[in-house]
């Protein structure tokens, strides 16, 4: 036995709970394989993922970027489960990049060693069946989410169609819906098709089992009787097939005796022994109701009662406490508060314990040292805060900000390492990551997917609180503060503060430059004391129409103060100086003030690369106008026209 042999291992396992009883087997299956081999440690990193295309599908297969991969010694990926091409792609250069042992289960990857199940053969041994023993000849094949020309989805169609071609089948004769693994998909697809009025196929064959259950329940809904009206067959072999009815005809996959291998030949590669690069777990056809090959074996049927009634029992508690937990978090007027309910209704999870992390940035939003708004994110900041803990003694120090630390720090912090077993899961919204829950154990309502809806309540429930936070805050400043200037409908400085600002980081985060332009009317004071107030304001907003008619709608326009003007914008390149003084010389060709209108601007373009605060590209803005405005009095200044009190005399 090799000295490393003797040494502790951490694995990071990356999966998806689309498909909730998959993930639930192979946790499980890890879960005891760590009871029995105390020195290794496994840090799972989960999604909930059943709607596999929501918006906000790419966002959560960012919790596989938490991890340093390089601070483990392996990883385990669950392929199948992933449905995201750009996340597996990412994943594989990440473990290519760290140089770590690695294994996919379910789909092949670069870099890594692979153990599945042979679902070209399993496939077609399906469809031999159905043609060969039921004389099938007509289908309709619900078809997996394929990944290319590799994969489950795309080698159990392959295996499908091979069949059919051996055994003479037409192409004609098999109609392909894309299925995309979804239970809704092959209920829509049944649905379709009874609404066309079209023939139904001899048999409908399913890349795997939650389509064909989708399809048994829109058959049963129309009263179309499976095996005798049509043959129905699916992929898998999960918990609901046996409890259909009809019973389905799947391919039966041992999970758990594949994830166990998973573990043996990795913690061996990464013991430096020699392991198998492929493994091919076997299969079992399951002939059964709806192909019309009865079997019903007493020793099973025990065993579905057995964990029916072990679900219910499940089910119970859970809603005892879900019950609970929702009338906490209505009852919640603060984020804080919010917290306090996780953590008195962790036990929900069926987890020892439960750690809320948050970025950082959004905890400061949540508990008010920092900006309530918090900034669109697709990932984790580099700062976390441990925000609520479920299982551990109560601790009056630190309420709600436990420890913060880095994320880079993960793999080794304190608490975390003390558990052979974590599951991450990412805590998102919106377009805002606010950072992730851990469990030290697999949920126990996991297959039932309950547990998202938990998260996705606590989510919201944050969420909403936040912006009841920022209207609280805002409504405070309503009656105090406005945000444009009551002469010109300009931003006022408020308005700058609020918006001006929020435009320059939006224009630096293009990677634009800034431009900024600072604009001062010309010997307002003369004539004021000459021709009145009324027609120094009249000024004001003849230069406020004269900027608005010059600048796009999503500029930044405002007065500055008294005679004072600031244009913030993008166009770097247009001449906007051009456009100002045309308006200028039209304003004052329509004679409307008794005296001619003369302004000097200060114009700065700031560098791309984004190396200058606001407050100094406003600052070399204004001292170039008033060296303009020197030039003036000077004389100097190109094209300046003649002083306006010039003109007053000749009035």
């Amino acid at each position: 036995m090799s000295h490393r042999e003797n040494e502790k291992i951490t694995i990071a396992y990356m999966t998806a709970d689309w498909n909730r009883e998959l993930v639930a087997v192979a946790l499980d299956a890890v879960n005891k394989y760590i009871g029995a081999h105390k020195h290794i440690r496994v840090q799972v990193f989960n999604c909930f993922g059943f709607a596999l295309h929501s918006r906000d599908a790419r966002f959560k297969y960012r919790i596989y970027e938490l991890p340093d991969l390089s601070a483990f010694d392996g990883v385990i990926v669950q392929a199948h489960q992933i449905m995201d091409a750009y996340a597996l792609e990412s994943i594989e250069e990440r473990i290519m990049k760290a140089g770590i042992p690695a294994i996919s289960v379910g789909g092949k990857m670069k870099g890594c060693m692979y153990i599945g199940t042979d679902d070209y053969e399993a496939s077609r041994c399906m469809a031999e069946h159905v043609i060969g023993t039921h004389g099938a000849k007509t289908f309709l094949y619900l078809k997996g989410a394929e990944r290319g020309s590799y994969g489950e989805a795309y080698n159990r169609r392959m295996g499908f169609i091979d069949a059919c071609r051996e055994h003479g089948i037409n192409e004609q004769n098999i109609s392909y819906i894309d299925g995309e693994w979804q239970s809704i998909k092959g209920k829509e697809a049944v649905e379709e098709l009874l609404a066309a009025g079209a023939d139904l196929p001899d048999a409908i064959v399913s890349a795997n089992d939650e389509m064909a259950l989708g399809a048994l329940g829109a058959l049963s809904d129309a009263g179309v009787h499976v095996p005798e009206d049509v043959i129905v067959c699916g992929f898998d072999g999960i918990y609901s097939a046996g409890l259909s009815e009809p019973r389905l005809s799947t391919v039966r996959r041992d999970f758990r005796r594949m994830l166990t291998t998973a573990m043996n030949l990795l913690v061996r590669k990464i013991n430096g022994r020699e392991a198998e690069e492929e493994v091919y777990s076997p299969y079992a056809p399951s002939f059964s109701d709806s192909c019309g090959c009865a079997q019903h074996s007493p020793a099973e049927l025990l065993r579905l009662k057995q964990d029916f009634y072990f679900h219910m029992r499940q089910l119970e508690a859970y809603y005892y406490l879900q019950d609970k937990l929702t009338a906490a978090l209505f009852a919640a007027v603060s984020p804080m508060e919010i917290l306090d309910a996780m953590e008195e209704y962790y036990e929900i999870f069926g987890s020892p314990h439960m750690n809320i992390f948050f970025n950082q940035f959004y905890y400061d939003a949540i508990s008010g040292d920092g900006k309530l708004a918090a900034p669109d994110t697709l990932s984790f900041s580099d700062a976390l805060v441990l925000a609520a803990r479920g299982g551990y003694a109560a601790s009056a120090e630190k309420k709600h900000a436990y420890l913060t630390c880095a994320r880079a720090e993960l793999t080794d912090l304190g608490q975390l390492t003390e558990e052979a077993f974590t599951i991450f899961y990412p805590l998102h919204m919106n377009g805002v990551m606010l950072g992730f829950m851990v469990l030290d154990d697999a949920p126990t309502v996991t297959e039932m997917n309950l547990h998202e809806s938990i998260v996705n309540m606590f989510v919201f429930a944050m969420e909403n609180s936040r912006q009841r936070m920022i209207t609280g805050k805002l409504n405070e400043k309503l009656d105090a503060l406005s945000v444009t200037d009551p002469l010109t409908g300009l931003y006022n400085r408020f308005g700058f503060e609020r918006y001006g600002t929020d435009l320059y980081k939006e224009i630096c985060r293009r990677g634009s430059c800034v431009r900024v332009l600072f604009i001062d009317i010309d010997d307002l004071k003369v004539i004021n004391d000459r021709f009145g107030h009324e027609n120094g304001d009249q000024a004001i907003r003849a230069v406020a129409q004269v900027i608005r008619e010059s600048c796009r709608k999503d500029d930044f326009k405002m007065r500055y103060g008294g005679d004072e003007f600031v244009i913030i914008t993008g166009e770097c390149k247009a001449d906007i100086c051009g456009r100002i003084a045309a308006h200028i010389a039209s304003q004052n060709a329509s004679n409307e003030l008794p005296f001619p209108l003369s302004i000097s601007v200060g114009d700065y373009v700031s560098d791309e690369d984004g190396g200058e605060s606001l407050e100094e590209i406003m600052a070399r803005a204004d001292e170039r106008m008033y060296a303009q405005k020197k030039q003036k009095k000077e004389g100097t200044a190109p094209g300046y026209c003649k002083k306006i009190e010039g003109k007053m005399k000749e009035n």
